[in-house]
């Protein structure tokens, strides 16, 4: 991971942007809220408009969440970070060594009486949050998913990136995108599965033969797809970015706007195929709510 250590925020922003979450977990009903560094396709990188981390708390290390509690906000960093994030951020934050304390057993010390926890569905992958349940259980806490709570307060907030897609040259790739969409849906069909849902960009960038500029310093698009049995794919991706990869994706790639994304999974019917170390707990939710 690159980092320059150039200064981005000043610790002194973090409590007022604090104290605006907790006003908007209070309308919510919400005892605490989980702010990680990281964006719906739960990758390693993230685009400035995803770095809601950092804006909140002043810590802009690669790695590390916040639980921001009425009471308490922990930042929570591994060994790499310890004394970078007590120069980052003010005294309304208090760092947490991770992963030695774990954010299961820390909630249950901050909420003895149990609480509602609220999380964005979109920034949380299937694993973490299950795990997550399964440390609370019998404990009265719960999570709850509800809308970004930081990208209401965050009036400025960087738009979404919009970096062109360009072609992964063959002589590069070794593998036309055609031949790896017809074998990894021969394989979907072997295993009884309708689809596969893709949310990793690196994933589909190699899929498809492709790359992107949405992300500093790595070459990939953001996007979903979907990988049908019979080898077609439904890219969902801003369509201004593929001005000039349209031929290049082929007949047997549909593109869709992003926001269309979760409609077409609530449409898919039969087994369906996910990772749950990177899928968004948002995809399987739309996921269960169609008719598979």
């Amino acid at each position: 991971m690159f980092q320059s250590f150039k200064a981005t925020s000043r610790p002194e922003q973090g409590p007022p942007r604090l104290r605006l979450l907790r006003e908007e977990m209070a309308r919510e009903g919400l005892d605490g809220f989980l702010v990680p560094r990281a964006d719906a396709h739960q990758g390693e990188y993230v685009a400035p408009r995803d770095e809601r981390l950092a804006w909140l708390t002043g810590f802009t290390g690669s790695a590390g969440f916040c639980a921001a509690l009425q009471r308490v906000a922990g930042v929570f960093v591994d060994g790499r970070y310890r004394v970078q994030v007590w120069a980052q951020v003010a005294e309304a934050f208090t760092p947490v060594d991770w992963p030695e304390v774990k954010l299961g057993p820390w909630l249950r010390e901050q909420l003895p009486n149990g609480g509602a926890v609220g999380f964005d569905p979109w920034l949380h992958g299937v694993d973490e949050i299950e795990k997550l349940e399964q440390a609370l259980d019998r404990s009265g806490i719960h999570l709850l998913p509800v809308s970004n709570l930081i990208d209401r307060i965050w009036q400025d907030q960087p738009e979404p990136p919009a970096g062109p897609v360009v072609a992964h040259p063959l002589e590069f790739a070794g593998e036309a995108a055609g031949e790896k969409r017809a074998r990894l849906g021969r394989a979907l069909h072997d295993a009884g599965e309708a689809a596969a849902v893709l949310t990793l960009p690196d994933s589909i960038c190699w899929l498809l033969n492709i790359r992107g500029a949405d992300v500093p310093r790595n070459p990939v698009a953001h996007g979903f797809a979907v990988l049908h049995a019979d080898g077609a794919v439904d890219l969902f991706m801003a369509e201004e970015k593929l001005s000039v990869v349209r031929d290049h994706l082929g007949d047997g790639v549909r593109v869709a706007a992003p926001d269309a994304f979760i409609p077409a999974l609530e449409r898919l019917d039969g087994r369906v195929r996910i990772d749950p170390a990177s899928a968004p707990v948002a995809v399987l939710n739309a996921l269960r709510a169609g008719p598979a």
